[in-house]
Formats: structure tokens, C-alpha cells, sequence
């Protein structure tokens, strides 16, 4: 079935803003966004489709594409937030495991000597 250009932009439009929302949720789960954005990347796939052009588009169409581009502004600075607090999170674990194998890799003679002497 063919979706008129009109349905994928008002999809494409609530799909943005259901993004919004649950990127928006402080502890929201990032599995999530790529679910919501998979499918915003088939329903862009759909238009590129359509062949459109910016003569083609009706007011109400712009309309809608600007509206999701000021979503989408909104929305970078949220996500890469998110993703420098999760690479930090990271990091500090990588930290933590290097240290705690370089401890457990000394074992109870890595930091001294032991002399065992026979009288």
C-alpha cells in the first residue's frame, strides 16, 4: 500500500514527537530511542521515495518539516548528553576493572619481598 506524502510526514511527525518524549524521561532506556528512531529512518526512506523537492511541498508540509527540525534541535544536545554520561560511566569502569586486576595480578608478594630462611 503507497502512503501519500501527506500520512509519512504526519507520521514522521509523531514518531518525532513520541522521541521527544521518551528521550525527554531522565532515566528512559536507550534501547528505546533506536527502536523509535529505526523506524523514523524507514518513514524518511518512504518520502526520500516519493522524489519531493521543495517547489512540490505545500505550506502545510514545510510547516511540519520545520516543526520537526526545531524537535530535532532540541533533541541532539539531549541525546549527546546522554551518551557522554554513559561513556564516562564507562570509562570510570574500565578504570576501576584495570585497577582492581593490577591489584589482584600482585598478589600478597607485588609489593614487597618474602625471604624464607632456614636456621
Amino acid at each position: 500500500m503507497a502512503m501519500t506524502v501527506d500520512v509519512l510526514l504526519n507520521s514522521l511527525l509523531e514518531t518525532t514527537l513520541r522521541l521527544e518524549k521518551i528521550v525527554s524521561v531522565k532515566d528512559s532506556e536507550p534501547d528505546e530511542w533506536l527502536s523509535v528512531l529505526d523506524e523514523r529512518e524507514e518513514l524518511i526512506s518512504q518520502i526520500q521515495h516519493q522524489g519531493l523537492d521543495n517547489e512540490s511541498l505545500s505550506a502545510w508540509q514545510k510547516q511540519q518539516l520545520e516543526q520537526m527540525y526545531e524537535i530535532n534541535q532540541r533533541l541532539i544536545p539531549l541525546i549527546d548528553g546522554r551518551m557522554q554520561g554513559v561513556q564516562q560511566q564507562l570509562n570510570n569502569l574500565q578504570r576501576s576493572k584495570l585497577a582492581m586486576n593490577t591489584y589482584n595480578e600482585a598478589g600478597p608478594n607485588g609489593y614487597g619481598a618474602f625471604f624464607d630462611r632456614k636456621k
